[in-house]
């Protein structure tokens, strides 16, 4: 027959093998581990690097939106001449009007002196008086042709005055408009390259984020890999440690590797119905027996606890979990994870209360643990 040392070390391997079977021994996971750490080390460079690129695209975007602020003050300023002008014109084409009123008014008396001085034969008056490019021409000349002191020549003269004052008014409208239009332009031009550079700096920013998100992602993943890996590690060593403590006669193992703080018994003037086990919080606890789990849940004082019947009327109970591996109606292996020490329901401390019940009733739990 096999002993009892024989039987642990058989568990061991069996659990070893179940629990990676992508690894031989717990030294090909931690060699995976490190590959790891590796991997997460060189990804952290890379998204540090691709952070510094996203910071330096963002300040180049800052150094744009500032520009573009200056050019919308620019822009309102243009705008504020564009109205200014639009009132000039809108003045202008009042004086035009009223000029043109004017004009309307002697165009009757001034086109018959006009037909007096043809019948005169005096076209050159005529063309002296109509067609001067100023006031200053058309003054001139008429004071050589003698006509300004005719009164016959007066509508004429002020009909002329008034079309050099239109014409005047007309070509200082066009050049305005002019400016202006070129103004317009050269603003529309400078916010549409404006509006492409930061389209283009955008996109580039959004395509770094997208970058760094899955860099990100990758190293979530292999944070959760890595953690897993220790999971197990920390469950090959729990295992290990219990299991080097041997199988009593009654088939129950240590459910941690830790000394007993408090025994059972008359405890504080009340009977302390299990035993305290040394542990830390995240500790892994393994069931001390095969059986079926018949509670996993917040029980009152013991906080997180673990009931798993082991037929026969056998039961144990585990206490103060800080979490559960296991869930009600699981059938749980001798040496299986069930849960994690902790410090929850009535504790001072972080510790496994453990117990062994028959038909209900509390007893020593050393005299069944080996």
């Amino acid at each position: 027959m096999i002993g009892k040392q024989g039987r642990a070390a058989i568990a061991v391997t069996i659990l070893c093998t179940l629990l990676i079977p992508a690894v031989s021994s717990p030294a090909g996971v931690r060699d995976r581990l490190q590959q790891i750490e590796a991997e997460r080390e060189a990804l952290d460079a890379k998204i540090e690097a691709g952070e510094a690129e996203a910071g330096t695209l963002k300040r180049r975007i800052n150094g744009l939106n500032e520009e573009i602020t200056i050019l919308q003050i620019a822009i309102n300023k243009l705008d504020r001449q564009v109205e200014e002008i639009s009132r000039r014109v809108r003045t202008s084409q009042a004086e035009i009007d009223e000029t043109q009123a004017r004009i309307d008014r002697i165009e009757g008396i001034a086109t018959r002196q006009a037909v007096e001085l043809y019948k005169a034969g005096a076209t050159d008056a005529i063309e002296a008086l109509l067609n001067s490019d100023s006031l200053a021409e058309l003054d001139a000349r008429a004071e050589l042709l003698g006509a300004a002191a005719q009164e016959n020549t007066g509508a004429l003269i002020r009909f002329g005055r008034l079309q050099i004052e239109i014409r005047a008014q007309h070509r200082e409208l066009f050049q305005i408009k002019d400016e202006l239009s070129e103004q317009l332009k050269s603003r529309s031009m400078a916010k549409a390259k404006l509006a492409q550079t930061k389209s283009r700096l955008n996109s580039d920013l959004a395509s770094l984020n997208v970058k760094l998100q899955a860099q990100r992602n990758k190293e979530g993943d292999l944070m959760d890999e890595s953690d897993r890996i220790k999971g197990n590690l920390a469950a090959i060593a729990a295992r290990s440690a219990v299991m080097a403590r041997g199988t009593s006669a009654e088939g129950y193992i240590w459910p941690v590797n830790g000394s007993v703080t408090s025994p059972y018994g008359y405890r504080w003037g009340r009977q302390h119905t299990g035993i305290d086990i040394d542990g830390y919080t995240g500790q892994p606890i393994v069931a001390s027996k095969e059986g079926t789990v018949v509670l996993a849940e917040y029980y009152s004082g013991y906080g997180q606890a673990v009931v798993i019947d082991h037929g026969g009327g056998y039961a144990t109970l585990y206490a103060h979990m800080s979490r559960f591996a296991t869930s009600n109606g699981a059938h749980v292996d001798q040496g299986e994870i069930i849960g994690y020490v902790g410090c929850t329901g009535s504790c001072t401390g972080d510790h496994l209360h453990f117990e062994v019940r028959i038909n209900g009733n509390p007893v020593d739990p050393m005299r069944y643990l080996p």
